[in-house]
């Protein structure tokens, strides 16, 4: 077996870069990696920049997402989902109205447990085709909602599909209507 100089070299540079990489522990190179568990509020998509369909997902996670030992009601939801939403809907938000507001049946318990409700939904295969250029779109989404349990576990629930309309404002589109399909 024939060693070349070239070989060596090869092996050495490796070496040296190896060892170099390693480092040091003194004080002066020592890293410290630092993490926070404040568990920081990811801001949604702002609602002048999203087109029909994310106004119409973002909207209905925000109201699908329930959390029973805080909320009034589920109307905290659809306040909370203000920004996306126009029209009747707008005007039912703004008010604060929890009178025509029925609870789910499992707020209750939901509440005392101090668990949460959150909600994934998704375009669903089922919408209408709608004209291009339309001012009022109908979207159907699919939304899963999963229920948080305090103890770290979850229960996912049935995905249920909702039919929207959002309409374009001079503002962004914003989610005026929605109505559970099945």
């Amino acid at each position: 077996m024939r060693i070349t100089r070239v070989t060596i070299a090869a092996v050495c540079t490796a070496a040296a870069v190896a060892v170099a990489g390693c480092g040091s522990d003194t004080a002066e190179e020592h890293h410290v990696h630092e993490g926070s568990d404040d568990h920081q509020v990811i801001e949604p998509l702002s609602p002048q920049q999203i087109d029909a369909d994310d106004t119409a997902i973002t909207a209905m996670q925000m109201i699908l997402s329930w959390q029973p030992a805080i909320d009034e009601s589920k109307t905290d939801a659809l306040i909370r989902a203000t920004p996306y939403l126009g029209g009747d809907l707008l005007a039912v938000a703004e008010s604060g109205s929890r009178a025509d507001v029925r609870p789910d049946a499992d707020w209750q318990q939901w509440a005392a447990a101090k668990d949460a409700v959150t909600a994934v939904c998704a375009h669903s295969d089922t919408t209408p085709a709608a004209p291009a250029g339309m001012r009022t779109v109908v979207i159907d989404v699919i939304c899963t909602q999963t229920v948080l349990h305090a103890s770290g576990r979850s229960t996912r629930l049935t995905p249920q599909l909702w039919r929207t309309t959002t309409v374009r404002t001079d503002d962004g589109w914003r989610l005026t209507d929605y109505r559970f399909q099945q």
